[in-house]
């Protein structure tokens, strides 16, 4: 395989573009963190005021959208460097076994189901500590 400056960009696009979501998830596992704390205090304390409990669980509703909104960025970058190695292909030129897998991936979803499986499972946690009652 010959060395080609276009798929040497692609890949250095893809990289920084995982760096800033890595980034963009730690912030969201921060304030996912965050949401947890908050709901833990209103499930300890049965004072809680209504206001609070609907305050919360909009931030932690939030929260949630915020990590999906990652990780449809992240499927999205993907789907458009495997759009561009796939026209780079097309031009005749030769794409490495990894740039292959990228490439067929184009298509598939942008949220793996188990992406799906880690913000409901979160955000069911969170809610069960604000809306249920301690026994």
């Amino acid at each position: 395989m010959e060395w080609n400056d276009n798929v040497y960009e692609l890949w250095m696009l893809l990289n920084v573009a995982m760096l800033n979501q890595a980034v963009w998830f730690a912030a969201c596992a921060f304030l996912i963190w965050v949401g947890f704390r908050f709901t833990n205090n209103i499930y300890n304390a049965s004072t809680t005021p209504m206001l609070a409990k609907v305050l919360t669980t909009a931030f932690c509703l939030s929260v949630a959208m915020f990590t999906l909104n990652t990780f449809m960025q992240v499927g999205s970058t993907v789907q458009g460097i495997g759009e561009a190695f796939s026209l780079l292909a097309d031009t005749g030129v030769e794409l490495s076994a990894g740039a292959q897998n990228i490439v067929s991936r184009v298509g598939s979803a942008m949220v793996l189901p188990v992406q799906w499986v880690f913000i409901v499972s979160v955000v069911v946690m969170q809610l069960a500590q604000i809306w249920m009652k301690k026994s």
